[in-house]
């Protein structure tokens, strides 16, 4: 289990950095665009005691549940950290299902700063310095500064690798009944009472909690040698991404 936060990430991360490459390779006039979208997703807040539960379903179960109305699910967000391979990597996700609709802000430590918006088969990408000058942009999109550049029209054929289920598809591959303790505790996280399945080898290995009124996944977090924690909120949930403003839009001569 220790490993679904590190594939999340690890994905978006590829993901930014591939589009911010195909944006640099090619100069083209942005299309003006409507009212701004935030990334921003507030993270659960901290959870209560962790306590057996002797009333819940089994953990295969749990996780059954949890992965087939993850995987059918519209739309959802999600927001945190994990450390990959030494280095901090922060993401805010929101996106549907399909990927047609994104709003994607991570960063990477060494990396920089990227947010991807994916939105009416066009995308835009807002990077700072440190990550344009990673991509080799050239000299006018490096002074960019919070602007938007409008990525070529090829890499609107990647807004699949920007889908929620894409996401979640790859990161449930990483967790297996197998690697389950028999033992389900039961927490509340933010308000949400869950059901909480760790590891064999224990909770500090990784857990993954699941709402228990309606089997949705709210929380997963790493292992002590890889620690992570993405908290996952607006299942099915109308998320409002727009593309930027014209205004926040920077044209490419």
């Amino acid at each position: 289990m220790k490993t679904f936060t590190t594939r999340v990430v690890a994905v978006s991360g590829a993901i930014a950095i591939s589009l911010g490459a195909a944006a640099c390779s090619k100069s083209e006039t942005p299309a003006t665009g409507s009212t701004s979208s935030s990334a921003s997703t507030p993270a659960a807040s901290a959870s209560s005691s962790t306590s057996v539960a002797t009333d819940a379903p089994e953990a295969s179960e749990i996780l059954d549940k949890a992965k087939t109305n993850a995987l059918a699910a519209t739309s959802g967000a999600f927001v945190g950290q994990v450390d990959q391979s030494g280095k901090a990597i922060k993401i805010d996700f929101k996106g549907a299902s399909d990927g047609k609709t994104a709003d994607i802000a991570i960063e990477m430590e060494g990396d920089g700063k990227a947010r991807v918006i994916s939105v009416d088969d066009a995308v835009y990408i807002q990077g700072d310095a440190t990550f344009w000058k990673k991509q080799g942009a050239p000299a006018s999109v490096q002074k960019a500064g919070d602007k938007f550049i409008k990525a070529p029209s090829s890499a609107s054929s990647m807004t699949q690798s920007l889908s929620l289920k894409s996401f979640l598809q790859k990161a449930f591959g990483a967790v297996t009944p197998q690697q389950l303790a028999t033992d389900v505790a039961s927490e509340n996280v933010g308000g949400v009472d869950c059901w909480v399945l760790t590891d064999k080898k224990g909770k500090s290995e990784g857990a993954l909690y699941v709402s228990k009124d309606k089997f949705e996944v709210v929380r997963f977090t790493g292992s002590s040698t890889s620690p992570g924690q993405l908290d996952f909120s607006q299942w099915n949930a109308d998320l409002g991404i727009k593309a930027p403003d014209a205004s926040q839009i920077m044209k490419i001569s």
